[in-house]
């Protein structure tokens, strides 16, 4: 079959056509590709840099994460996922028999796996996944969206982590990637009382504010461009850190009030250097990671606001590719792109199709 494969070590990627499909082995099914995306773990892989090595990845492998299709093989003494069903797949593949799976946090997994890392992924026209990691979505959801369901539902799990309700509160978003522009849309389906983003490119301003936020650049003071409230208290109430910049992170611990919360979803390389007492202690702040999505809440509330309309999934996508077309999809996510996605069914002599 046709697939992208990260064939060794070093930058770069190799389309093939010839892409040998592994056999079912129970507790496995098989997904049709309709649709997967694009995302920066998917450049770090590609350029092979220090975070790609650092993941361990077993080469050769099959790229991608991000899916959405439909099951048309079912693995021997397999449950739970039926012939013909439309899904999404959780790429956190859980053991299911740690103490973080036997407590509910089977995306921090002590044996934890990674699709399109630790075995082959998406990019590809059919994938062999766990059942158990197969999400079924409504019929009002594409397979499109469904393909986005993973990546949408990293903002999700952090909203539903923050340890301050987003009702009624004042909400700055650093970043305003794909990640963060549905921070934007959940923050203001839950009720955020102020909803600010901070982000350097224009364009992505543009979207945060066409989403009903109030955009700034990062040069500009995100507490002077909030609400009356906001700005009496010192700071917004909650952070989240979607950008993956080391000095976004930092600069949004200024940005929140005495006893607020900042969410780090973005994967920021470094390390924080800030004085613990006067920035945590004496303020009690609370600086919370957010890795993954919870199976299944965050899966079944933030399908809830797609299917309600709340939260848009298929406007996010600004171009799509044939499966060869990886490398022009990394280009485009360099510059003004939002999500894009490689969809199997498109000739792979086809040039990118606007949104």
């Amino acid at each position: 079959m046709r697939a992208v494969i990260k064939a060794e070590p070093g930058p770069g990627c190799t389309f093939v056509t010839d892409r040998s499909e592994p056999a079912l082995r129970p507790g496995e099914v098989r997904v049709e590709v309709a649709a997967t995306s694009v995302c920066g773990t998917d450049a770090s892989l590609y350029a092979h840099g220090p975070a790609a090595q650092a993941l361990g990845l077993v080469l050769p492998i099959t790229m991608g994460h991000e899916i959405g299709g439909t099951v048309v093989e079912v693995g021997p003494h397999t449950t739970g996922v039926p012939l013909g069903a439309r899904v999404g797949v959780e790429t956190h593949l859980a053991c299911g028999h740690c103490w973080p799976c036997r407590h509910g946090d089977g995306h921090n997994c002590a044996e934890l796996s990674l699709l399109g890392v630790d075995r082959d992924g998406a990019f590809a026209e059919r994938v062999v996944v766990p059942a158990a990691s197969c999400y079924q979505v409504p019929d009002e959801v594409s397979l499109e969206s469904a393909a986005l369901l993973e990546p949408a539902g990293s903002a999700m799990h952090a909203v539903l982590r923050s340890p301050v309700p987003l009702a009624g509160s004042s909400v700055l978003v650093a970043g305003a990637g794909p990640v963060g522009l549905v921070l934007v849309e959940i923050a203001e389906a839950l009720g955020a009382r102020s909803v600010v983003v901070s982000e350097p490119n224009a364009h992505r301003r543009r979207l945060a504010a066409e989403r009903g936020a109030v955009a700034v650049d990062v040069g500009d003071d995100p507490v002077a461009a909030a609400d009356r409230r906001t700005r009496e208290r010192g700071g917004f109430d909650v952070a989240f850190e979607c950008s993956g910049a080391m000095p976004a992170l930092e600069a949004v611990l200024g940005h929140v009030r005495n006893e607020g919360a900042v969410m780090v979803v973005g994967l920021a390389p470094g390390d924080l250097a800030v004085p613990a007492t006067r920035t945590f202690i004496t303020r009690g702040l609370t600086l919370r990671g957010s890795w993954g999505r919870s199976i299944w809440r965050t899966w079944d509330e933030l399908t809830s606001l797609v299917v309600a309309g709340r939260v848009d999934l298929d406007g996010l996508v600004t171009h799509r590719l044939p499966l060869s077309g990886l490398p022009d999809a990394l280009d485009l996510m360099r510059g003004d792109a939002g999500k894009v996605l490689l969809l199997p069914s498109m000739a792979d002599a086809a040039l990118a199709v606007p949104a």
